[in-house]
């Protein structure tokens, strides 16, 4: 633990969400795997998504929030990109618009990047139809 949180202390915000990624599942190394690996279950994700809410909500600082709508964005992401479900309302427009700020980031690690490139690619597939392969939300 005490190496974990020497590794993170250069970068409050991202040690705060990668605190609270391993919350959520004690096995995920960082909040950026989280949302980059296909690995990670559905219900994870769903999880996720609301926990970094509530950080782009009330984060502490602006670099907390940010830090919060990236991940929040970047959870709906990743169930799209790796389980073909859509954990949002919002629009296509709307998430697309939230991807590419995720991707003008030059401190988002670029696996998240990749990420964030399928979620939009799989986006204009679908057009403004906002109809994904599947919904699953809970808020």
């Amino acid at each position: 633990m005490l190496r974990w949180a020497t590794e993170n202390a250069s970068d409050p915000a991202t040690a705060a969400a990668d605190w609270l990624a391993r919350d959520i599942d004690p096995n995920i190394r960082s909040a950026a795997d989280m949302v980059s690996s296909p690995f990670i279950p559905l219900s994870t994700l769903k999880r996720a998504k609301n926990v970094f809410k509530t950080l782009l909500v009330a984060g502490e600082t602006a670099e907390d929030r940010l830090l919060g709508a990236n991940l929040y964005v970047m959870s709906i992401a990743a169930a799209l990109v790796f389980h073909d479900v859509r954990i949002s309302r919002q629009s296509s427009r709307a998430l697309r618009r939230a991807l590419r700020r995720v991707l003008e980031d030059t401190t988002v690690p670029e696996m998240v990047h990749e990420t964030a490139y399928r979620a939009i690619s799989l986006l204009d597939q679908q057009g403004e139809r906002d109809d994904p392969i599947a919904y699953d939300v809970d808020d």
